[in-house]
Parts: structure tokens; C-alpha cells; sequence
């Protein structure tokens, strides 16, 4: 997306991070509303948090496919300085020549002096010689791994798993920039996406609306030379209601039309070239000379009028009458129709739509300021239709859904991102039918022509003819030829048929989760939401709790403080329950199993989550009934590293070290060592300051050598037995006199000969000091540490063929410098000593428990084998110190 937009006047001075909830009087709401609520955060710098989530700087594909057309084709306003002086580009700010633009249906400007298919004439401008200027664009940490600079990234935010939320941005000034989003599911995280400038000439700047489905976390980054001023990344939760399943209920599908109902291959094969014979665009000469931008007119043909389909009203989906502002205004007449689709997931249930609904008219009103949702209907996949814009369905109404084109256009969305695969033929279907009533209410046939905003275009449009956008996407818009075909039929036969003749359809068999609800009403009390996808089975929310459902687990029931703890990353993380809850643990605990961990409840600590190795050392220990006691967090993992807090302890794993045992205040209690050979090592008290010494006991205790150590030093014990035989001792003794001979040759006086010369010389030599010996030194760690720059990271490894981890990487520098070092990061720093961070120098190590590197010769970096992200790179150890990182001496 490139935004150039003028600099529009805010009424805010400044930008705050909140959550706004849309609460509404009880004598203005209707028995649907529910109060949706905003959180706001900021999206003008980069979150070294978010920066450090994974895939954060993967490639946009945006500018991966352009730049595989022509690296010369980037934006250069996508591009650093550097990068665009050593292509010789033209300054920041402007295009390449081969910027991919959708090419839109042929529009004419009313004045416009050009002969039709003749080539505008090219203007003459010189772009600037480039010129020598410094990167100041942010260091490679802050460019995606194919070089565009990265101007604002968020944090990982999460987003309510059960249900659908809407993500979008505002600003409030002129820039030009891509915004992208991604969402994270139960199977990661997706591609970036970019969400497209939503213009339409009312209110403030801002990016269409994005529906979140089915996943946990979602994240927005900014890719140009500066993030928009006042950027604001909004997450809107609509919440459910009880009403929404009767909304759903009480909407029929549209039905399928009678005429037509199956596309001719020519019709299909028109697809979107379909305006270059009977719809093509005409020049304006045929325009009335009363047509003013932003007014319609149109010459018709006589048609049936079709009846009207069946719409939910803003009431049914929980409109907050409230958020609306000033009245709707009206156009004389409705002269064409423009078709859209939202930005997001496809993935939502028909009963997320009454909340998606209450979520995009939230973000048009309180997020964009306008003063009622853009479009004058939407349309679901499975072929409902809803009201949108407020002031009477079968009028007018005045839109905000394209800029410069909203009076006289009736704006329909299918809700869902059409650009791989066209919608639901139930949706199309839908469109159909609400396209030919509309325009046949005005008299207007589909094969007219209309004049809307000084511009002749066909009676039925996609968003992208009108402006520079890939709305409502390409597969979608591929079906035009064939669905004005169909709007056709539906005009020139008059109605379709209704839903209410159709032959009704047997009641749908109760699934595995309604049946295990029955007689369990008051304890779960109504449900909330249909059913939805989850670890490869069914969940379905109620008032107070889940039931669950997959071939391997049955039917299970969450309630209560588990079922309040069972959300967002831990519901993802965790999966679907395997057992029921079940009591009887200490001090009147409980507890139940999931497929990726388990939740213990206590009336202490709460109900909190267990998974992977901390939860298998905590089993050892005893689980509650140890010295331990009931977990009182999750565990928080980032880094490879994981930590979480307990009654009696504080347990922290780091990748490459190990599980290890604090006192819940962080220091390492005696007697606690892990001394499990399938998770070997220990850590340090992260408490340590700069020149405190190495930490107590459990240091290097995952070293490999010093634990075989012992071995070899055991092994001559046997030697005793054989010693106390007299017999076997005399000819061991007299061996050695045989091999006198060798002492008579004159290599044994040859050392003295040799030492004397040895001494000569360093006598009139004069030796190196000390610190010029530790400068070599320091010198050779780090020439042999930028040598391996690039070795690809893989934990527990060792060499630079295959990969290595931290402590592999700095075990193999110090090695080729005559510097042996243990195998683990924590031995390691227990073979150095600890010094104060004011006399770190290079060669020296930065350590944290679980991670350690290589000071470099560049203030405030190191060398490290870091992750797979990152291999083995230089970088900044910033972060490390925020987590009390301590330097290590061991030259």
C-alpha cells in the first residue's frame, strides 16, 4: 500500500495508550447490544519485544515480489538510504518504474483533453545524481531479512482465541508507507499481510478494517522511511452476546435465484475483462452538463423490479445506536452498485458474524471518527445479509465506502479476504439478489451506465475500478462477468425465489457438545457462541465455562477459575482437556489434564498452568505435595529461556543449561541440582552484580568433560594388588637398566647445550609486557570470532560445519586460542571471573543463565550464536543487560 494523504487537522494533541469501552445507557440499547471494548496502543517506534518475536523481520511479501521482478522496481521509499545510493535510485519517496498497480475498469475524467487510447506525454524530470549518505534508517536489526527498513513494530498482542476481534490502524498525517499484520494460530504464526489505506472521504486517515479468527496473538509493523505521526494500532473486542445465535437463527440465507443459477462458461470466462465490450467506459461528452463531483445520473432501461431479500437489521447484530453521529444524509437515487470485502479471516462461524459486525462499525466510528459504518449492507460467507449504514434499507443512503463516489452507489462487503478464492457461491448469491433489488428500485438495469462523481463507469463495480486498492480481490473480482450475467436474469425475470417456499430442511443432529450439555444448564448456564475449531477438535463457549470435544479426548467440560485461566496463549499452548476436573489434592486443590500440559488449582495460588520440562522437574519433586508446592504463574518463555514462580521455589530452564532451583527470591538454595541427566545443568543467581564472583554450588554441572572426569582418575585403582607381589616388582625395576644404553647418546646433553642458548638471547631480546600479551590475545579471540560469522545455529552443537549454540561457538573461539573451556554456558562462566561491566573489554564473555557471548571490539556489542533467527551474527547485548547480565574474564 502507498499512502499519500493530505495533512488532516486532529482534536487530539496526543496519542494515549487506553482501552475505551463503548458502554451504552440502558434505555438506548436494545436487547443484542453488548459493550465492545477498544485497546489502543501506539505504532509509531519499534518494540524491541516485538522485534524479538519470531519471524518479525521476515520478508514482506509485498516486496518480495516485486523485488523478484526487478530489485530496481522497490519502492524507494521501502529501501535505506545506503541501499538506494548503491542501486542509484532516485530519492526516497518516489517509485520505480515497475510498481505493480492494479490496473482499474477504464474511467474518463468529465473535462478530461486526451484522446481516448492515446499516451499521455511523458514528463521530463531528472532525478538527483545519488549521493554519498550515511544509513541512518536503523541498524539491521530493524529491516526485514531482505533489507526494507522496519519503522514501527508492535508487541505481540493477544486477542481472544474463542471468538473474532478487528485490528486496525489511524493516523493522523501525511505519509507514505505498508502497513502489514499478522495473526498467530494453535500452528504459528502466519505471513505478514499487507491491510490496505481505507479512503473514503470521511474522517480521519486510517488502514481497512482486519477480522482476527481462531488465533491467540496477533502483531502490525510499519515498513517505509517513518511511521504516520500518531499512529495508533487499535484491537477492537466485540464480545458475545447472547443474542447473536438468535440474530443468526432469525437471518435466512438468501436463496439461491431461480434464473440463472449456474454460470455459462463464457459467462465465467469474461471474469474481470468483462468491462471491455458491453461495459466499457465511455467519455464523459455524454455527460449532462448539471453533473457535479460527487452527484449521479444515469440512462436507464425498463426492468422488473425484484423483491427485496431478506436483511438483519442493525438492532439484530447489537448496533450501539449511540456511536452514530448527525443524521443520514440521501442521494436522489441509487445509479450503481460498488462491491467490497473486508480485510482478515474467512475462518469465522456464523455465529462471530453479529460480533465482526459490531467490531468494523466500531472501528468506523471510534477509530476513524465517521459517523456510521462505510457500507450500506455487508454480506457473510454462508450468504446472510445485514444492514449497515443506518437511515432506512430501502433508501438511498448515503455511504462512506469509496472516495468520491459515495452519493449515488449503494456499497456492498462480503466480510472475508477474497483474493486467492472467490466467496461461497451462498454469498455470491446473496450480492446477486441485493445488487438487482437495489438498482432495480431506482429503474436501473445492470447493463447501464451511470455518472458518479464526474465519471462514467458501468452500474456495477468492484472497489479496486475506483480506486488503488486489490478490493474486493482478485478472485472475487474474476466473477464479476458472470454475476452481472446473473443480476441480469434476475431483472428480466422479476423475484427469485424466496427462502420462505423453500422445501425446509430436516433439524441438523445434535453434536457431541450439545448432547454432553444436556442436564448441565445451570452449571454451565446458555451458551455464547457456536462452535469453533481448536487442536483438532470442537470448543463451544458458555455463560460459565467450555465443553469440549475431539475423536481422541470425547466430550470434556471446563468450569470455573481453570476455565477463566484457559484463554489466549495458555488455551493454545495447552489444547483441549483430557480429563475432567478432579479434586482432592492438598489443602483442598485441583487439577486437570490437557494435552499439552495440565492446570493445578489451589485456594492460594489460583489456577495456574504446567507444561513441558518445568512441569516434569516439578513431577519429581513431588508436584504440591513437595517442598516445591502449587505453581503461582505460567511459565513465561522467550529466548530460550522459561521460567516459573511456585509456592516454594522459583524454576528456570535455559536451553543448553538446564532446569535449575531458586528460592522463590532468586538465590540458589543448597541441596537443589538437578542432577537429571535427560535435562543436566544448573544455573547462577541472576541477582549476581558485576564483580561478585562466581555463584555457589551446581556450577558446570552440565559439563560433559568435568562429569567424566572422575572416571579416568579412578581407573589405575586396581594397581595395589599387583604391587604387593615382590616378585612382580623386580623385573619392572630392572627394565629401565636395560634401556641405559639410551642415556650414552648425546641427545641428553644436547637440552643443556640448548637452554644455555636459550638464555642468551632472551637476555638481549627484550619481552613483551603484559598487556601487549593480552592485547594479542584479545585480538586473535576476535579475528577467530568474525571469521565464523554466519555458521548457521543449532542447539547442541559444536562446529562450524554443522552449527553450534552459544556455548559451542565460544567454546570452539577460545579452543583455537589455546583457551580450553567447558561445554555449558554456566560452566563457562564459572571457569572465568566475574568483573565489573566498566572493565569488560573485548575477548571477554557477557553471560546471562541459559546464554553467554563474546564481547566485541564495538561498544555495546558481541559476538553470539543467538537462535535460528539470528545464526551467528553481531549484535547488540542491550537486552541481555535489562536481565542482569554479568561480564566474565577468562583470558
Amino acid at each position: 500500500m502507498r499512502i499519500a494523504l493530505p495533512i488532516v487537522a486532529s482534536c487530539a494533541s496526543a496519542v494515549m495508550v487506553s482501552t475505551l469501552g463503548l458502554t451504552v445507557p440502558a434505555a438506548a440499547a436494545g436487547s443484542a447490544t453488548v459493550t465492545p471494548t477498544i485497546d489502543e496502543h501506539a505504532l509509531t517506534e519499534v518494540s524491541e519485544d516485538g522485534l524479538d518475536a519470531p519471524g518479525a523481520r521476515e520478508s514482506s511479501p509485498v516486496t518480495t515480489q516485486v523485488t523478484n521482478s526487478s530489485t530496481t522496481n522497490l519502492p524507494n521509499l521501502l529501501r535505506s538510504p545506503s541501499a538506494v545510493n548503491a542501486l542509484g535510485m532516485a530519492p526516497l519517496g518516489t517509485f520505480g518504474s515497475g510498481s505493480t498497480a492494479i490496473s482499474p475498469v477504464s474511467l474518463q475524467e468529465s473535462e478530461s483533453s486526451t484522446p481516448s487510447g492515446a499516451a499521455p506525454a511523458p514528463t521530463e524530470e531528472t532525478s538527483p545524481a545519488p549521493t554519498e549518505t550515511p544509513d541512518m534508517s536503523g541498524g539491521v536489526r530493524e529491516k526485514t531479512e531482505d533489507g526494507v527498513n522496519i519503522a514501527a513494530i508492535s508487541d505481540v498482542l493477544e486477542v481472544p482465541e474463542s471468538r473474532s476481534s478487528v485490528v486496525g490502524v489511524t493516523y493522523d498525517t501525511e505519509t507514505e508507507v505498508t502497513i502489514e499484520v499478522r495473526i498467530r494460530t494453535g500452528e504459528g504464526w502466519s505471513a505478514w499481510d499487507e491491510l490496505e489505506e481505507d479512503v473514503v472521504g470521511e474522517g480521519t486517515p486510517g488502514t481497512e478494517p482486519f477480522v482476527v479468527s481462531g488465533a491467540s496473538e496477533v502483531q502490525m509493523r510499519v515498513l517505509g522511511d517513518a511511521a504516520p505521526d500518531d499512529a495508533r494500532l487499535l484491537v477492537i473486542d466485540p464480545k458475545h452476546s447472547a443474542a447473536d445465535q438468535q440474530a443468526v437463527e432469525q437471518n435466512a440465507p438468501v436463496a439461491a435465484p431461480a434464473p440463472g443459477a449456474e454460470a455459462s462458461d463464457e459467462a465465467a470466462a469474461e471474469g474481470a475483462a468483462a468491462g471491455a465490450e458491453g461495459y466499457a467506459a465511455q467519455p464523459a461528452a455524454a455527460v449532462p452538463a448539471t453533473a457535479a463531483p460527487g452527484s449521479a445520473t444515469a440512462q436507464t432501461v425498463a426492468v422488473k423490479k425484484v423483491s427485496q431479500p431478506k436483511i438483519g437489521s442493525r438492532k439484530s447484530w447489537g448496533a450501539n445506536e449511540r456511536l452514530r453521529k448527525g443524521k443520514a444524509s440521501y442521494a436522489p437515487k441509487v445509479r450503481a452498485a460498488v462491491v467490497h470485502h473486508t480485510a482478515g479471516s474467512n475462518s469465522y462461524s456464523a455465529g462471530d458474524v453479529p460480533g465482526i459486525l459490531r467490531g468494523i462499525y466500531s472501528f468506523h466510528t471510534k477509530g476513524r471518527g465517521w459517523s456510521d459504518v462505510g457500507y450500506n449492507v455487508l454480506v457473510d460467507k454462508y450468504g446472510r445479509l445485514w444492514e449497515g449504514r443506518a437511515g432506512g434499507i430501502d433508501r438511498a443512503v448515503i455511504g462512506a465506502h469509496v472516495a468520491g463516489y459515495n452519493t449515488g452507489t449503494f456499497g456492498i462487503s462480503v466480510m472475508g479476504s477474497y483474493g486467492k478464492s472467490a466467496p461461497p457461491q451462498a454469498a455470491i448469491n446473496a450480492v446477486n439478489h441485493a445488487i438487482a433489488w437495489k438498482l432495480s428500485g431506482s429503474g436501473v438495469s445492470v447493463k447501464d451506465r451511470a455518472t458518479v462523481g464526474g465519471r462514467s463507469i458501468p452500474a456495477v463495480v468492484g472497489h479496486r475500478d475506483l480506486g488503488s486498492t486489490s478490493c474486493p480481490g482478485a478472485a472475487f473480482y474474476s466473477k464479476f462477468g458472470s454475476m452481472r450475467k446473473d443480476i441480469e436474469k434476475l431483472q428480466q425475470g422479476g423475484a427469485p425465489a424466496s427462502p420462505e417456499k423453500e422445501t425446509p430442511k430436516p433439524a441438523p443432529k445434535k453434536s457431541a457438545i450439545d448432547t454432553h450439555y444436556e442436564g448441565k444448564e445451570k452449571v454451565l448456564g446458555k451458551p455464547t457462541s457456536q462452535e469453533w475449531d481448536l487442536a483438532g477438535g470442537k470448543v463451544k463457549n458458555y455463560e460459565r465455562g467450555y465443553i469440549t470435544w475431539s475423536k481422541a479426548t470425547g466430550p470434556r467440560v471446563i468450569t470455573g477459575a481453570i476455565a477463566s485461566a484457559w484463554n489466549g496463549a495458555t488455551r493454545t499452548k495447552l489444547g483441549l482437556p483430557v480429563t475432567g476436573e478432579q479434586g482432592g489434592l492438598k489443602g483442598g486443590g485441583a487439577f486437570q489434564k490437557f494435552q499439552g500440559g495440565s492446570m493445578h488449582w489451589s485456594s492460594k495460588s489460583g489456577a495456574q498452568p504446567t507444561w513441558g520440562v518445568l512441569q516434569g522437574y516439578w513431577a519429581q519433586k513431588g508436584y504440591e505435595n513437595g517442598h516445591i508446592g502449587y505453581p503461582k504463574s505460567a511459565p513465561q518463555c522467550s529466548d530460550g529461556r522459561c521460567e516459573q514462580l511456585y509456592e516454594g521455589a522459583r524454576l528456570v530452564w535455559a536451553e543448553g543449561y538446564g532446569v535449575t532451583e531458586f528460592s522463590p527470591r532468586g538465590e540458589i538454595s543448597g541441596g537443589t541440582r538437578d542432577l537429571n541427566a535427560s535435562r543436566p545443568g544448573s544455573a547462577d543467581d541472576e541477582s549476581a552484580e558485576p564483580g561478585s564472583g562466581p555463584a555457589g554450588p551446581g556450577e558446570g554441572s552440565a559439563d560433559p568433560e568435568t562429569e567424566q572426569s572422575p572416571a579416568p582418575s579412578q581407573t589405575p585403582s586396581p594397581a595395589p594388588a599387583p604391587s604387593e607381589q615382590p616378585k612382580t616388582e623386580e623385573p619392572k625395576k630392572e627394565t629401565p637398566k636395560q634401556e641405559e644404553p639410551k642415556k650414552e647418546a648425546p641427545k641428553k646433553e644436547t637440552p643443556k647445550k640448548d637452554e644455555s642458548k636459550k638464555d642468551e638471547p632472551k637476555k638481549e631480546k627484550p619481552k613483551k609486557s603484559a598487556e601487549q600479551l593480552d592485547k594479542e590475545k584479545r585480538d586473535a579471540v576476535i579475528k577467530t570470532a568474525k571469521k565464523h560469522l554466519g555458521v548457521k545455529y543449532r542447539w547442541g552443537g559444536t562446529s562450524p560445519r554443522t552449527g553450534w549454540d552459544c556455548s559451542g561457538y565460544v567454546q570452539y573461539v577460545y579452543a583455537q586460542n589455546g583457551i580450553k573451556l567447558p561445554r555449558s554456558s554456566g560452566a563457562q562462566k564459572a571457569a572465568g571471573e566475574v568483573i565489573p561491566a566498566s572493565k569488560a573489554k573485548p575477548g571477554d564473555l557477557i553471560w546471562i543463565p541459559g546464554h553467554l557471548g563474546i564481547v566485541s571490539e564495538t561498544k555495546g556489542q558481541m559476538y553470539d550464536a543467538g537462535s535460528t533467527r539470528t545464526n551467528t551474527s553481531k549484535r547488540s547485548y542491550d537486552w541481555m543487560l535489562k536481565r542482569g547480565a554479568v561480564f566474565v574474564r577468562v583470558i
